[in-house]
């Protein structure tokens, strides 16, 4: 079975850094709790957060210390409006097209600063996985199966699957393909050799995102195994012919003293049944 994946670019944006401000408080925004649970503490919600690819997300950055004297958002990624209330700033960050990215908020209190830190994820699983319908097939006959999935991000975290019946024939990981900012189609095509058992049986792929331990599954519609009429009568004849011959020999030899001997169906070590 061989199998072949796409190539993908990612450019990683410069680090830009930004500092605190004053701006007219939102009376609608919602600020998480400041109250004061100790010393100076800073947090930041949400801690991590996962979204579409060009999606734009709040970052909220809070602190137990009454008056700082100076905070900020140091990130890579592109900043928008800003919201400010006591022991809180909201920062809006733009357009992330980053698979894994930071925020980090920091307060100044006291001559002293603390920091918190955001994690921003972006994926898109497959909008559409399809595998294609392939033709007749003879039996013995390696052909050629392609299956495509459609809108994928970030591609160096997926990983394609080809299964027959809910059983994994074979696999491929894109995790060395490279990186790129924007969703991609990504098109596998994997040789496969089918015997005569698989007639008749359910091929499916899957494209399957590992978000570190978080796993997104998409799958296509099964494609049933057809095999051409005149190889499955020949095959089928054949495998009628041979296990009626066995029902009546029994497979048994005449010894000289006219004892009868079972003789073994295969050789030692006989072959093995070729996998697919």
């Amino acid at each position: 079975m061989r199998a072949s994946s796409p190539l993908a670019l990612l450019i990683l944006l410069p680090l830009v850094a930004t500092g605190g401000g004053q701006e007219n408080r939102d009376p609608l925004f919602i600020a998480p709790s400041t109250e004061v649970h100790g010393p100076f503490w800073v947090q930041v919600l949400p801690p991590e957060v996962s979204i579409l690819p060009g999606s734009s997300v709040w970052i909220n950055c809070s602190t137990s210390c009454l008056q700082p004297e100076a905070w900020g958002l140091i990130t890579s990624l592109t900043q928008g409006k800003k919201k400010i209330g006591p022991g809180w700033v909201a920062y809006q960050v733009l357009d992330v097209r980053a698979w894994d990215s930071a925020a980090r908020c920091f307060f100044t209190c006291a001559g002293e600063t603390q920091e918190a830190t955001a994690t921003i994820k972006t994926y898109s699983p497959p909008q559409t996985v399809v595998l294609e319908q392939p033709p007749l097939i003879d039996v013995g006959t390696e052909y050629k199966f392609h299956c495509h999935a459609l809108f994928v991000f970030p591609l160096e975290k997926l990983t394609m699957i080809l299964s027959l019946e809910g059983r994994t024939l074979c696999s491929v990981s894109l995790a060395g393909s490279g990186y790129r900012l924007d969703s991609a189609n990504v098109t596998w095509t994997s040789t496969l050799q089918l015997r005569l058992q698989d007639m008749g049986q359910l091929l499916s792929c899957h494209a399957q995102l590992n978000l570190n331990g978080f796993l997104v599954i998409r799958s296509s519609e099964p494609v049933k195994l057809q095999f051409r009429g005149e190889a499955q009568t020949a095959w089928v004849a054949l495998a009628a012919l041979a296990g009626l011959l066995l029902l009546i020999s029994g497979v048994f030899l005449l010894q000289s003293r006219g004892q009868l001997q079972s003789e073994p169906l295969c050789p030692s070590g006989g072959t093995q049944a070729e996998k697919l």
